[in-house]
């Protein structure tokens, strides 16, 4: 099965990490790879990669758009090493019930990995495992492939109020 979290409300990793747990509690092996996300800052970072059955990678780990100092090519760079892990991945023998491709749909919006690429490594994987693909902005290519959608809708936020982010909360 192929699951795209998209949009720009709040709830698409909220919503992966839950069906992490719930595959996890299902005795299933998980691979998560996170992009744009500095390790040990998120509080599922922190308490995931203490579980057993779950390995973690993590690649650009801050968007050029986001942070001063980080140019887009070190960043396409670092999500080429993503998209090696992953085809490595396809092409070993079965290892995980379930991949978690966090902020792969920001990659592919802002170009930094090759849609067709990226879908010819997800429709490989998911003839074996699961994959939930995460992210604002996802190609319609994708959702055209993937067999479960949802676009998380901002109604109201926070951040319009001027109120920074809550650990626990985005975080």
């Amino acid at each position: 099965m192929i699951i795209v979290n998209t949009g720009n409300g709040k709830g698409k990793t909220t919503a992966a990490m839950g069906q992490i747990i719930r595959s996890l509690g299902h005795g299933f092996k998980v691979c998560l790879i996170q992009l744009f996300k500095s390790e040990s800052f998120y509080g599922e970072q922190k308490i995931l990669t203490k579980l057993d059955n779950l390995d973690f990678f993590s690649f650009a780990k801050e968007h050029p758009y986001c942070v001063k100092g980080v140019s887009p090519e070190e960043v396409i760079n670092q999500c080429y090493q993503a998209i090696a892990k992953l085809k490595e991945l396809a092409n070993a023998p079965k290892k995980y019930d379930m991949f978690v491709l966090e902020e792969f749909n920001i990659a592919l919006r802002d170009k930094f990995i090759n849609e067709n690429e990226f879908i010819n490594i997800v429709k490989q994987l998911s003839q074996k495992s699961n994959i939930i693909i995460t992210g604002r902005g996802s190609p319609q290519a994708l959702i055209d492939i993937a067999d479960l959608v949802t676009e998380m809708k901002e109604i109201k936020h926070l951040y319009k109020k001027g109120i920074d982010a809550k650990r626990g909360i985005e975080f």
